[in-house]
């Protein structure tokens, strides 16, 4: 579902000139996406790029990888084939070798933190960029933080301690996304309860296991935004892009390695009571959300709602950064439907930035 919305936004959106593929394992599907491309109502006269080609047959296999990053040699893939814990392995490990830069929407942290340790050197190596989370998780979070503490910056010198994100949803989370996290409850439950997986603790004074880098739990009343919240089933995974950001990637500026504090967690639309509900929602066994599933209550894998739905749900994600002497930086980043619309514009823009960006001029820890 969101591969088709991708491939809607680049037709749209792309540079004119654009040479852009679809590869999957279907032809009939992958023409009838294309087709679908090319009958957007209100495409604007040389506005966007067409697909130049449709590519079938690229199964999750060593074969396929290496087929299309071997034979095509493109700048970079864009992948929506999730869970990708069993359909990506091979294609990462495939673009970190040929120098292919690669993106996707996975939030899938135990295999993010593996694809880390395998390919990491050979992206390196070859000057492929891998850049995995780029939906709705976790750009919200990763781009707020990064925007919160810059103001911050340019506000003290007195470094940031502390990052606070509160995320008001109204729309649901695709059926990707929940199949996903079944699928790592059922795989990595431990891992998934980990507040340091892919790394941000090596430099902190206090160590890795203090209680407060959990992931809430409950609900509470938070005096900065002087609201209810409560947790938010995504924090696990945008929480851990943000602590590697700021610990081992050294993206925000003016940051204090050894005290930094990330907390993630959602804004009650009405009050305690709602926020005790949303608790109890955030800590529903995976066994009673495949019962959930199985009966439609929750949207399945490829399934989505209309457009009409998605054009009435939006997010709004407040992100504070607070420095040692008390000043604040505070920013929000908003948009349209969070689990279909702009996830696909999210990831679709992540590899046309890639496409834009000088290398050279990057520096050195970014290339």
């Amino acid at each position: 579902f969101t591969g088709r919305l991708v491939c809607q936004y680049l037709r749209r959106h792309a540079p004119s000139g654009l040479r852009w593929a679809i590869a999957g394992r279907d032809a009939p599907n992958l023409e009838r996406v294309a087709h679908a491309c090319e009958s957007l109502l209100g495409l604007a006269p040389g506005a966007g790029a067409s697909p130049c080609e449709v590519i079938s047959g690229c199964a999750s296999d060593g074969s396929a990888a290496s087929r299309i990053c071997g034979d095509l040699r493109p700048r970079v893939v864009l992948s929506t084939a999730g869970p990708f814990v069993h359909h990506s392995d091979a294609l990462v490990a495939a673009c970190a070798r040929a120098g292919v830069s690669y993106v996707d929407i996975n939030g899938e942290i135990p295999w993010v933190a593996r694809v880390i340790e395998r390919d990491d050197s050979p992206a390196r190596e070859s000057g492929a960029l891998i850049v995995p989370n780029c939906g709705f998780d976790s750009v919200p979070s990763d781009l707020g933080a990064l925007r919160a503490t810059s103001l911050l910056a340019a506000r003290t010198q007195s470094p940031c301690v502390q990052i606070q994100t509160v995320m008001h949803m109204v729309g649901v989370m695709s059926g990707g996304t929940i199949e996903t996290g079944l699928e790592m409850e059922r795989l990595f439950p431990g891992e998934l309860r980990q507040p340091f997986r892919l790394g941000g603790a090596s430099q902190l004074a206090r160590g890795a296991e203090d209680n407060d880098d959990q992931d809430p739990t409950e609900a509470r009343y938070d005096a900065t935004v002087r609201r209810w919240l409560a947790p938010f089933g995504m924090a696990r995974i945008n929480s851990r892009v943000v602590r590697r950001s700021a610990g081992e990637l050294h993206a925000y500026p003016n940051i204090d390695r050894t005290r930094l504090r990330y907390r993630e967690e959602q804004l009650s639309p009405a009050g305690r009571a709602a926020a005790v509900k949303m608790a109890k929602n955030a800590a529903i066994p995976p066994d009673k959300l495949r019962e959930l599933r199985d009966k439609g209550r929750l949207p399945k894998p490829g399934e989505g709602p209309s457009a009409d739905k998605r054009a009435a749900s939006s997010f709004v994600a407040l992100c504070v950064a607070r420095a040692a002497d008390g000043a604040r930086g505070v920013c929000a980043v908003s948009g349209g439907d969070p689990g279909y619309d702009e996830t696909a514009k999210m990831v679709a823009e992540a590899a046309l930035t890639i496409l834009g960006t000088d290398r050279g001029a990057l520096p050195a820890a970014e290339r």
